[in-house]
C-alpha cells in the first residue's frame, strides 16, 4: 500500500477501482500506478498527477488512461 504522502490519490484510486478496474503501485518512489481491466493481461502505467488530472476532467476511466498513450 502506499506511503501516507501518496493519500491525495485515494478518491481517484477508489474511482477507479468501483468501476471494476485493477489498480496496484507500479513505483511508490515515482508515485505511479499500474491500472488494468479485469482479465486482460496488459494495463497502463500512470502517474498520480495523471490521475488526478483526469478526475478534475472528468475522465477518469479506462478510455481516460488509454488516451494518455
Amino acid at each position: 500500500m502506499p506511503s501516507s504522502s501518496n493519500h491525495r490519490y485515494d478518491s481517484a484510486i477508489s474511482e477507479l477501482r468501483e468501476q471494476g478496474l485493477q489498480v496496484t503501485v507500479h513505483s511508490e518512489a515515482n508515485e505511479t500506478w499500474y491500472v488494468k481491466e479485469e482479465g486482460r493481461f496488459n494495463g497502463y502505467t500512470v502517474t498520480g498527477t495523471e490521475l488526478l488530472v483526469l478526475k478534475r476532467a472528468d475522465q477518469l476511466n479506462i478510455r481516460g488512461i488509454q488516451l494518455l498513450g
